[in-house]
């Protein structure tokens, strides 16, 4: 649009702008300009290396906690030294060793981690003045988008570079700054003026997507954060459909009431399906809302995530299941033949493979064979004869056992959790993800086995495969859209159903049993209404299926603050009916997620206390106030060890060991 001129701009992100500016600047700075940078792979096995070197091994400290502490000191310019200093902890000094090493390999290596790509250039700031002058002259105007995403590092490189001429412009919404797990802080946004005092600030107030009640209903609920710019979204949009509050008795019958009005708005007004969205906080929400639309026939994508069925660790259980009531399922058996690893070379499968198709037989059956004989190494006949034992043991066992049980057995027996920590030794949270997909599976079967009492194992795999059969015929591009609300920033919709508006889910409770940052929920949920642009549904169920047991949550709080007037139906999620559950009072928000306010720490050397060494999942416990209940997880961290407990009045709760005052239930 500006003609040549535009050849001289430079726009990018900030690592990649960086990047390039020490690679044209390198020999001014101290820096070889042909500098590798290293990925997150190349940082973990360099850590991994140098935490072996000292002999510390996995189980004592953890790589990807090492790996997590460096790049956290990095970002907040926290050197080696500086970080032994502050360290307090066994896992702190350990850090501090490696953070040490790590720093001295990386520049004998002549390469910069993604951190360094930020961190070197504001360094090079102090220590090569000249560097800075030349970019404060070539850089006279400084323009950043999306500013409320910014770091700490990120805020002070372009706070350097525009202190040169005071020439800069920033686009942004606090209300939309999501990613605080990431490292970005809305104090960026929202102290802007602080540093720049002439600052004029324009209000991008009007609207041009949602309708007034969406606005509306947005607002209720994001101006009761602290932390804010006060404005007010407004429309030309006056007129338009009031929002629905789905208050549902189970997950399940959310994701069905939600597709019921999918249906009926493409039947009766021809709404096309690729203007619905479906919206969620967590990746694991998507099982139910994807059976209820396969159900109905209604063709959907998800949107920044594999479909349920298609995640590997699920495709590898089903597999197992194939090959059990079908032994010539060679792309099965190829699949789990040697998975989880078994010594079972892939030579070897392929000496299976060339045998069966020269015989004309199956695999199953080339296995059979070559199983009784002597010309294979012994290490690999006795993998292979154990393999088959396998199999004939889950064949025994499912002809004697309900197929919702033979499930639970073959993910126990292939320690099919035990593999995936493992393989994710360095990403716990990705490892916990597999595992929690683990368990929707065998939640899935249970239910299907309740919902279809006549129903067999064969019956739901057939289920599953013409569920795969149906999408890959459905070639057209008119789909439901499922995706996270993070994954939505920056889209819009006709039509947004958001679904778990509970508390624990939105907001979101931290796995560390903690209170969730309720400001940042807040904005999270302001991004996702204001996703809709004519019609906003909002779900909640009272009762969820977790781990195969149902559990009841409260209603989100921020469904209580948007106006009844505003609601089609008028109705509180909290009037709209209770948990069918006796004695279950609902959780005060005030408390605390760990202990009752005022309560102090109780010595646990009585009688009966609960002690760290005792503590184990499936344990009958009883608390002075929730009453008795049963430990489902916990972190084994001495006294501070965190538990969770299913009362049976009152749900789940998560407690901390040193002021729970739980007794064993003898």
């Amino acid at each position: 649009m500006i003609g040549e001129r535009g050849q001289h701009l430079i726009a990018g992100t900030f690592h990649s702008i960086f990047a390039r500016l020490m690679r044209q600047e390198g020999r001014n700075i101290d820096l070889d300009p042909n500098f590798t940078i290293m990925d997150t792979d190349d940082r973990r096995k360099l850590i991994r290396s140098i935490l072996k070197e000292m002999g510390v091994t996995s189980s004592d400290t953890k790589p990807s906690a090492v790996e997590y502490r460096i790049s956290d000191a990095k970002n907040s310019l926290i050197s080696p030294e500086d970080y032994l200093k502050r360290a307090r902890r066994p896992i702190e000094y350990t850090t501090a060793k490696v953070y040490e090493i790590y720093q001295r390999r990386i520049r004998k290596m002549n390469g910069l981690d993604f951190d360094d790509l930020l961190i070197r250039p504001l360094e090079a700031f102090e220590n090569f003045p000249n560097f800075l002058d030349r970019l404060r002259n070539r850089f006279r105007y400084v323009m950043v988008d999306e500013y409320q995403d910014t770091n700490r590092v990120q805020y002070l490189l372009v706070k350097a570079i525009a202190e040169g001429s005071g020439n800069i412009c920033v686009v942004g919404d606090d209300d939309q700054a999501i990613y605080g797990w990431r490292g970005a802080t809305v104090r960026n946004i929202l102290d802007f003026k602080t540093d720049w005092p002439e600052t004029k600030i324009i209000k991008l107030e009007q609207n041009y997507r949602s309708t007034k009640p969406i606005l509306d209903t947005a607002w209720s609920v994001i101006h009761h954060n602290v932390q804010r710019h006060p404005k007010k979204l407004w429309t030309e949009r006056e007129q338009g459909e009031l929002i629905e509050v789905i208050s549902a008795p189970s997950d399940e019958a959310e994701a069905l009431r939600f597709v019921a009005v999918i249906d009926d708005l493409h039947r009766l007004q021809k709404i096309p399906y690729n203007h619905f969205a479906i919206l969620y906080r967590t990746n694991s929400q998507s099982l139910l809302f994807e059976q209820a639309l396969r159900s109905t026939q209604i063709p959907y994508s998800v949107i920044g995530g594999l479909r349920f069925y298609e995640r590997k660790e699920i495709k590898d259980i089903l597999a197992y299941l194939r090959v059990i009531l079908n032994p010539a399922d060679d792309v099965s058996l190829m699949r789990i033949i040697n998975y989880p690893p078994r010594l079972i070379g892939k030579s070897l499968v392929e000496e299976l493979l060339g045998r069966a198709r020269a015989d004309d037989i199956s695999m199953s059956e080339a296995l059979m064979l070559t199983v009784q004989e002597e010309e294979i190494p012994l290490r690999q006949q006795k993998a292979l004869r154990e393999f088959v034992r396998l199999l004939e043991s889950f064949r025994g066992f499912a002809n004697e056992n309900s197929f919702s049980e033979l499930v639970v057995y073959v993910v126990s027996e292939i320690g099919m959790k035990e593999r995936l920590t493992k393989e994710d030794k360095d990403d716990p949270s990705r490892a916990e993800s597999k595992r929690e997909n683990i368990d929707t599976l065998i939640t899935d079967v249970a239910r299907f086995a309740e919902s279809s009492p006549d129903g067999t194992l064969l019956d739901f795999l057939e289920q599953v495969a013409l569920v795969a059969d149906t999408d890959s015929l459905d070639e057209t591009k008119d789909r439901i859209n499922l995706l996270t609300i993070h994954s939505a920033k920056g889209l819009e919709f006709p039509v947004v159903l958001v679904g778990g508006l509970e508390e624990g889910l939105l907001p979101l409770n931290p796995p560390d049993g903690s209170d969730p940052d309720v400001q940042e929920e807040r904005r999270l949920f302001y991004v996702a209404a204001t996703r809709a642009m004519d019609r906003l549904y909002l779900g909640n169920a009272r009762s969820r299926m977790r781990w195969g047991t149902t559990h009841y949550y409260e209603s989100s709080r921020f469904l209580d603050e948007i106006p009844k007037e505003l609601q089609k139906n008028g109705i509180s999620p909290k009037s709209a009916g209770e948990p069918i559950r006796r004695n279950v009072p609902r959780k005060p928000r005030q408390q605390s997620s760990f202990f009752d306010a005022g309560q102090e720490p109780v010595s646990q050397t009585g009688t009966g206390s609960l002690k760290p060494d005792q503590l184990s999942k499936g344990l009958l416990v009883r608390h002075p106030t929730f009453g008795l209940g049963i430990i489902v997880s916990f972190q084994n961290l001495g006294q501070e060890s965190r538990i969770k407990v299913d009362f049976d009045d009152v749900g789940e709760k998560m407690l901390v060991l040193k002021f729970a005052r739980l007794v064993l239930e003898r």
